[in-house]
């Protein structure tokens, strides 16, 4: 037991220092956490207001340690990793909410977030009127004879794509995190003056609620645009969504339940990671690579774990950039009719191709329509932060997507419908696609080049068909995390590997994204991503890790 210091003169500025044999048990010991508030302490930085010191007894500060992150989270984190690892076994029960912040002097607010995401996240079931239990997740049904595949809970894909977004603004940072298309590349300008005309045909039809399948003028405005892609398609089997992301969480959500297993290529898109994980589903691995997959491997894993979906993202694969040859499309699809088992195809810029013939969509292939669910967003390609997309679903799931999409949010945006029923029906947009490849793949080239002279001794660099992102796997021993964290510190911002597995000690590996970054600073990018892993393979001094 740590000896209580009390602090000041008057009780309300009384702050123990008291961790107990429960919480050092259950958290690993380590930093003591503080609750009472505005109280200049001595572990305060200097120059800390009022506000920044409620937050930070409150678990919600940012600030003074970006390296450990909110107080619940660190909690939350620490639990998961016990839970995952064994440490906590299933059923063990866990400290009320109020013990916990007694226990460490907290607010008991940040405790119940803590436990609260641990909920959602499946570590613990809360049962009224008796506590929190350990759930670990990825546990199969007792009697059910499968082999679990847990998803590794320090893993954080959501965590780290929020940064992504924060890194790609922060200012003196060259952000290689964008993987969809600058505004003054896309086709936003045609898309405003579709919005406008829209709006002069009378703004009134576009105040009032449409069916959740989407306004039928989109609709109908869509069906051109997938025969270019090889798909046959009627208005009232197409769903319109906000975005390529909400028909992958409409697809899970009408598909699968907890425990149910799911085929996902690794490493693998995190907003596909992400809705299996909500689901409650449980992954199991197919490598990925520059040839695709294994087929004889989908077929082992099919006869194995019975899976109630597969979920693959074929063309310019996020985050790797390659692409599944066409006689792996066509074994992929006849295991799925062969053994039941529905295809979620994620297909979010196939047109942004600059070398290589075009590959069909699964959707397009011979009776794939029986199996194959297909989702696409717009932002990859034509007008990013407009988040409108299409759900194609496989024949008999088109009910059960429409009822999880009506109680999601009812309908996507109409205004916004409109506009793109205009801009699909009245512009050139093959003409934009023309124009966005040949100056995409300058870029692509360019950094390309650079990156081979720059970085090319650490790591395998390959240069994909398509796509906005190269794919550097790290050579030898080289930690990608340790990378990141040093790159932000020198300026630099990619994605790591992290981001796209479920699963520890996968290969080290950056996405290095170039949709949204000035040609003008690859230069400079590159030089230094290249100065941090010198430092890294040979050490001039000690690096220590920045949270960002």
């Amino acid at each position: 037991m740590v000896k209580p210091r009390m602090i000041k003169h008057s009780a309300a500025h009384r702050r123990q220092y008291v961790q107990s044999a429960t919480s050092k048990r259950l958290l690993g010991g380590g930093r003591l956490y503080y609750a009472y508030r505005n109280t200049r302490t001595h572990d305060d930085p200097p120059g800390m207001t009022k506000r920044q010191r409620n937050e930070r007894a409150n678990g919600t500060a940012k600030d003074g340690a970006p390296d450990e992150g909110p107080l619940y989270a660190r909690i939350r984190d620490e639990l998961a990793a016990k839970i995952a690892s064994g440490k906590l076994k299933d059923g063990t029960k866990l400290p009320t909410v109020r013990e916990l912040a007694r226990e460490r002097a907290i607010n008991p607010m940040t405790v119940a977030r803590a436990y609260r995401e641990l909920a959602e996240r499946g570590f613990i079931i809360a049962r009224p009127g008796s506590g929190s239990y350990v759930s670990r997740p990825g546990r199969p049904p007792a009697g059910n004879g499968r082999t679990a595949v847990a998803v590794d809970p320090s893993i954080d894909p959501g965590g780290i794509s929020s940064r992504l977004f924060e890194l790609a603004r922060a200012p003196g940072v060259i952000a290689f995190t964008g993987n969809y298309p600058s505004v003054d590349m896309s086709d936003a300008a045609s898309f405003a003056h579709c919005l406008q005309e829209a709006l002069a045909r009378g703004a009134i039809e576009y105040f009032r609620y449409d069916p959740p399948a989407g306004r039928e003028e989109l609709r109908e405005a869509l069906l051109p645009f997938l025969a270019t892609q090889g798909i046959d398609a009627r208005p009232g089997n197409l769903i319109v969504t906000s975005g390529g992301q909400q028909g992958m969480d409409i697809v899970a959500r009408s598909l699968l339940r907890r425990g149910d297993r799911v085929i996902l290529e690794e490493p693998a898109y995190f907003g596909a990671i992400n809705v299996v994980r909500a689901a409650g589903a449980v992954p199991v691995p197919l490598r990925f690579g520059p040839k695709g997959f294994d087929l004889d491997e989908v077929e082992d894993a099919i006869r194995r774990h019975h899976p109630r979906l597969i979920i693959i993202n074929p063309t310019f694969q996020n985050p790797t950039g390659h692409s599944v040859p066409l006689d792996q499309r066509r074994g992929l699809v006849r295991l799925a009719l062969e053994h039941g088992v529905p295809i979620l195809e994620d297909d979010h810029s196939p047109e942004l191709r600059f070398r290589g013939d075009a590959l069909p969509p699964l959707r397009a292939l011979p009776d794939a329509e029986q199996v194959v669910y297909y989702t696409r967003g717009f932002g990859k390609t034509f007008i990013p932060g407009v988040r409108l997309g299409f759900l194609l679903p496989a024949r008999g799931g088109l009910n059960g997507c429409l009822e999880i999409k009506a109680t999601t949010d009812l309908q996507s945006p109409a205004l916004l419908q409109g506009a793109l029923a205009n801009y699909f029906k009245q512009t050139d947009w093959r003409d934009y696609v023309t124009r966005a490849c040949a100056a995409y793949r300058a870029r692509q080239e360019q950094l390309f080049d650079i990156l081979i002279d720059k970085v090319g001794d650490y790591g395998r660099l390959l240069l994909p068909e398509g796509g906005l992102s190269l794919w550097l796997e790290l050579a030898g021993e080289i930690n990608a995390r340790e990378v990141y964290f040093n790159a932000v510190r020198r300026g630099v911002a990619f994605a790591v590997a992290d981001s796209f597995s479920f699963r520890p000690d996968q290969p080290s590996a950056l996405r290095i994204s170039f949709g949204l970054t000035d040609p003008k600073d690859y230069e400079e990018g590159a030089s230094r991503l290249a100065h941090v892993l010198r430092n890294v393979v040979t050490p001039q001094r000690k690096l220590s890790s920045a949270f960002v």
